[in-house]
């Protein structure tokens, strides 16, 4: 399992959210869309999260997570807000 910092693109230049994203292939992830990102998933607020294996390129930017023809979500680098992973957890992608 990687370890990465919290990354945000309104922080950062955009370039850290592609390798985040890019060394995150492979690994199980959390892809989740909230309607409150300062409050993020902690609440009952409408949200939506899928976690499965991330898969992608960082050359086209396009990535997907999938667990069957009813559970998945794709998405594009200059749509993720912000990725995060505590120590020992996988990764959470937010995405906008």
């Amino acid at each position: 399992m990687s370890k990465l910092p919290y990354v945000h693109k309104s922080w950062i230049d955009p370039k850290a959210v592609k390798e985040a994203l890019g060394n995150l292939i492979g690994e199980t992830v959390c892809v989740a869309w909230v309607k409150d990102k300062e409050i993020g998933r902690l609440n009952f607020e409408p949200q939506i999260s899928v976690q499965a294996e991330l898969e992608g390129s960082a050359v086209t930017g396009k990535y997907r997570v999938i667990i069957d023809d009813n559970t998945y979500s794709y998405f594009y680098d200059d749509t993720v807000s912000i990725v995060g992973q505590d120590v020992g957890k996988r990764a959470v992608i937010y995405i906008d």
